[in-house]
């Protein structure tokens, strides 16, 4: 009897605030935008997750270690830039090495509610999928802290897990994957044909010299002769001079330009225009920037981007 009394105390149904809660955080998960998802996330998750780690780091960089801020943050990244987030854009910075699937839903439906130690509840909900989306209704789980009067999610125990992963070097848990059946591109002539793309050797020479420019400190030369003349000629003598100046002031300005060439000069292009412009995917390598772009202007190649 006691036993059935304890089950039935833990055990409550959901309140409208929950269900809203629940709601918000699966909406940002099916977006797939980690800004949105850490927006849907508890700020007391967010502070203690960005403390936990960012004192991490730092222990780490005492060591001379970076491995643990170069799986987390890219290995353009530096530590000075990363204490500089709030707390929101530290969580999603981090977010876009993580997988958690979602699924998008026209409404949801509160099935129970079960306490979790002294704040936390857990939130059993059932979504109900877009008209053609199909029919099966999902049932998830959501944690959620209470947050005032309302609640929000707390960062999923999967998510700290990836994290824990990622800091300690660990290879993550693979899950069911899809798997291609076998033969299945065999007939599929473009596919056998595709070869990644390579940098030539004259674009690797350019993108060596221009690193050595901006390592020995001579940002005139980098703007003046390895930029593009389309982007000489698209910007102000003001703004070029402001450029050029920012450049020579800023350690950390010319050492992220040296990380993005060094990055795309073992990196596999794009090729456009015939071959004339060569665009790097520089998504989660940690620059400022998700693209670098090249161009060729007669037999020579410039930074365009």
């Amino acid at each position: 009897m006691l036993a059935c009394a304890a089950a039935v105390t833990a055990a409550a149904g959901v309140s409208g605030a929950q269900e809203r809660a629940a709601a918000e955080f699966l909406a940002a998960v099916a977006s797939g935008s980690p800004q949105a998802l850490a927006e849907a996330l508890h700020p007391d998750e967010l502070h203690r997750l960005r403390t936990a780690i960012t004192g991490r780091l730092t222990a780490d960089a005492a060591l001379g270690d970076h491995a643990a801020r170069e799986r987390l943050f890219g290995e353009a990244s530096n530590l000075g830039d990363i204490e500089r987030l709030t707390d929101i854009n530290f969580f999603a910075a981090i977010a876009t090495r993580l997988r958690y699937p979602g699924r998008a839903f026209a409404k949801v439906r509160g099935l129970e509610a079960v306490r979790d130690g002294d704040r936390r509840v857990q939130v059993l909900v059932r979504g109900e999928q877009p008209e053609g989306r199909g029919k099966t209704r999902v049932v998830a789980l959501v944690t959620l802290l209470p947050y005032g009067k309302d609640w929000k999610a707390a960062v999923p125990d999967e998510l700290e897990a990836q994290i824990e992963d990622l800091v300690d070097g660990r290879a993550p848990s693979s899950g069911l994957l899809p798997r291609r059946a076998p033969g299945a591109a065999a007939g599929s002539t473009a596919g056998a044909a595709a070869r990644p793309a390579t940098n030539t050797p004259a674009m690797r020479a350019m993108l060596a010299d221009a690193a050595r420019a901006l390592i020995d400190g001579r940002c005139q030369d980098y703007y003046g002769t390895y930029m593009s003349p389309g982007f000489r000629s698209a910007t102000s003598a003001n703004a070029m001079q402001a450029l050029v100046k920012g450049c020579e002031r800023s350690d950390s300005q010319r050492e992220t330009l040296v990380a993005a060439l060094r990055i795309v000069q073992d990196a596999s292009p794009v090729f456009e225009r015939g071959g004339a412009r060569a665009v790097y995917d520089t998504t989660g390598r940690g620059l400022p920037f998700d693209r670098f772009v090249l161009e060729r202007i007669g037999d020579r190649w410039y930074v365009a981007e």
